[in-house]
């Protein structure tokens, strides 16, 4: 087992969880949720990280296809930025966002971050952790956010603006497990 914690916790857009820690087993399945302002957790057997934590990031676009794409993503604004994310300002639309980086991995989608800063500033950061996390996972018909008995690899969002909750230029993403 281990168990990490952060200042806060993206479980889903609904649930942002403060000062918890998320533990797991060998398996990468979470076995428990703990507030460690409670004192149910062992802080000494806890590591803790400065940032946002969230599920891993997932690709609609790897796991359906094109014809299934475009009926799955009604009601939703996608944008793959696999290849080149748009110069222009991003405005939000009332669909949730949808952040497809197909299958790049962590060191390359931190290049990309400080293009999405420039193009999605109306954005909060839980928009934007939702929109490569939770949504493509629902979408997907996958368990979504971060919850007991689901299989997760934990994303760590480090050099957020966590008083204005926005991305940055400095931002960037790891997996913890």
């Amino acid at each position: 087992m281990i168990r990490i914690g952060s200042q806060l916790t993206f479980c889903t857009p609904e649930k942002i969880l403060r000062r918890t820690a998320v533990e797991l087993d060998e398996q990468n399945v979470i076995t428990h949720l703990y507030n460690m302002d409670d004192g149910n957790v062992e802080p000494s057997q806890t590591l803790f990280f400065d940032g946002i934590l969230s599920a891993g990031i997932v690709s609609v676009k790897q796991h359906a296809g094109m014809d299934e794409m475009s009926h799955l993503l009604l009601g939703y604004q996608y944008m793959d930025v696999s290849g080149q994310i748009p110069a222009t300002v991003i405005e939000q639309t009332g669909k949730p966002l949808v952040l497809d980086f197909g299958a790049k991995l962590p060191n390359e989608i931190n290049v990309l971050i400080p293009f999405l800063a420039s193009a999605l500033p109306e954005f909060s950061i839980f928009d934007i952790i939702a929109a490569c996390t939770y949504y493509p996972s629902l979408i997907l018909g996958w368990a979504a956010g971060l919850t007991e008995n689901t299989r997760s690899k934990l994303i760590l969002w480090e050099n957020v603006d966590l008083i204005e909750k926005k991305l940055t230029f400095n931002t960037f993403i790891r997996e913890i497990n």
